[in-house]
């Protein structure tokens, strides 16, 4: 099979990423203030849809895809990896045509394993912060969608496989992630404001009051207003959330993000005091 379509990118793709709940909207945000950059816009829930097909299509390869690429596994992988840069070479378009073409989506963070090998020139700045305030953020969503819900340690430790599993390609994979990668602590962001580090990794400069202002997205849009809206949305960068879990943990649910999460913030070189 061949694809066709536009499938050149004339722009250098850039995604933010990292576990939910870490501070990716504010870090995108901030990215998107530099002239060379795309304005603010919304998540690519759309375009991290279509990684998932070539996970089932690799997988059950031997048994079904075959039978459609007849150049084996590679073909098949050139073919998906057009498929994704022709849905990109589209969202720039569509975005004003950025020299940087920079989007974001937790949900991609998971994926981002493969999206590294059907698009070598990507990189990618990933927000980390303490799993505990993660944890405790998801559970207030939890508790907006059902305010009578009982958080049980299940509940937790899913949460914590969600953390986990958002960072664990940069841990098998050092090797592809080299240079394509840039982890970004959210409490040290939040606390100095320094972008200095994203602004050499990505080559830009931001322009922090500038955030928020999007001509492609409505930040005050009703619709976008679920019980995963956070009051950080629409405000400038600042530390007000940090620690936050105190207040919402439980000290066994806190041992148990300890237990879970403390392991992976270690081998990405971070600690928890």
């Amino acid at each position: 099979m061949q694809f066709h379509g536009k499938t050149d990118l004339p722009f250098e793709p850039y995604f933010v990423a990292g576990a939910p709940r870490t501070g990716t909207t504010i870090l995108h945000a901030l990215i998107c203030t530099d002239d060379s950059v795309n304005d603010y816009i919304a998540e690519i829930s759309y375009f991290t849809a279509l990684i998932h097909p070539f996970t089932v299509g690799w997988n059950t390869f031997e048994s079904h895809t075959y039978a459609y690429f007849a150049g084996g596994r590679p073909e098949f992988a050139r073919y998906h990896s057009q498929l994704l840069r022709a849905v990109l070479h589209d969202i720039w378009q569509h975005v004003g045509r950025p020299k940087k073409l920079v989007l974001k989506d937790p949900v991609l963070s998971r994926q981002i394993g493969n999206l590294v090998q059907l698009l070598p020139e990507s990189k990618y700045v990933l927000s980390i912060r303490d799993p505990r305030d993660a944890v405790a953020s998801r559970v207030t969503v939890m508790r907006k969608g059902n305010p009578n819900a009982t958080i049980a340690d299940q509940d937790i430790l899913r949460i914590c496989e969600e953390f986990n599993a958002s960072y664990i390609a940069l841990i098998k994979m050092p090797d592809l992630f080299r240079n394509r990668a840039l982890l970004v602590p959210y409490e040290g962001l939040s606390r100095s404001g320094d972008l200095r580090a994203i602004e050499s990794f990505m080559g830009i400069t931001c322009h922090p009051d500038r955030v928020w202002k999007s001509d492609l997205t409505d930040i005050n849009r009703p619709a976008s207003k679920t019980e995963w809206h956070t009051e950080q949305y629409g405000r400038p960068l600042n530390a007000d959330s940090i620690g936050s879990y105190t207040g919402i943990l439980t000290s066994q649910q806190v041992q148990i993000v300890l237990n879970q999460c403390g392991p992976v913030m270690q081998q990405l070189g971070l600690s928890l005091a």
